[in-house]
């Protein structure tokens, strides 16, 4: 009877450690990490401290000082330069609200925003861009620099899955951060001359994946695909980011990592 007993407390024990520690998908991606946003318990992680390009996942860090350094109601002038970033709805000349901005910047990773952004809070590209390091080093992303408020391509600019993920768990501690990700559609509104300018959200995850409150998608042709993906279920929020992998896989590859956190045990 007490050999009965011990084996199935050691059964119980083995199936209980099996279900906690679930097969983990395997990734193509060549970076990836999962972590707890409440605790920054790290699930899963593969090349978490490699050097990647951020592509438009630097974008969080601009909307970060976005919301902490500016005002969303002040109303800016578009210069020719923002205008004249690759990958932009802004013309020179018009004004929006910085607040409309933002949305713009995050919802359809417009580049030309963000470098707007950065000219009004730093004053220009170069002194924001050191805004935006001092701030990754405040909140522990040791591993990136930043040279652009946009991820355009730049050998010097660069971060790692692992601050990435300490960024948009920083962010998703900020209420107006969190409501502007989790946006999946807006009309964002130009001041001068008047009009409205549609934008849906670049992240798939919001329309397919239950739970999904953000966070940024990224792409360039060296980074590839990359994503800050988040979600929240039964009180719980995970944060899933995944660098250089597919276009499309991302999304999948973000989902099935959310997927593995969502049923281990805590």
């Amino acid at each position: 009877m007490k050999l009965l007993f011990r084996l199935l407390t050691l059964l119980f024990f083995t199936l209980t450690t099996l279900s906690a520690n679930a097969q983990a998908p395997i990734l193509t991606a060549d970076a990836a990490i999962l972590i707890d946003a409440r605790t920054g318990q790290v699930l899963y992680e593969k090349n978490a401290d490699k050097r990647e390009s951020p592509a438009s996942m630097t974008k969080m860090m601009t909307c970060i000082l976005a919301l902490e350094r500016g005002n969303p109601l002040k109303t800016i002038a578009v210069s020719a330069n923002a205008a004249n970033v690759e990958s932009t709805e802004l013309c020179g000349g018009e004004w929006i609200r910085l607040g409309d901005l933002t949305y713009q910047m995050m919802l359809i990773s417009d580049n030309g925003a963000a470098t707007a952004i950065a000219e009004a809070i730093g004053g220009n590209v170069n002194h924001f861009a050191s805004m935006m390091n001092e701030k990754a080093r405040a909140i522990g992303a040791v591993g990136t620099h930043f040279v652009n408020a946009n991820g355009m391509p730049d050998e010097d600019h660069y971060s790692t899955a692992r601050d990435m993920a300490k960024i948009a768990q920083y962010g998703l501690r900020n209420k107006e951060f969190r409501q502007i990700v989790s946006t999946k559609s807006k009309q964002v509104h130009y001041e001068r001359p008047s009009k409205n300018l549609p934008c849906t959200n670049t992240n798939h995850l919001l329309f397919t994946y239950d739970g999904a409150i953000g966070v940024k998608t990224g792409y360039t042709r060296a980074a590839q695909g990359c994503l800050a993906a988040a979600a929240t279920r039964n009180g719980r929020t995970l944060i899933a980011v995944i660098m250089h992998a597919g276009w499309g896989s991302r999304f999948t590859e973000a989902a099935a990592l959310l997927d593995h956190g969502f049923e281990m045990k805590k």
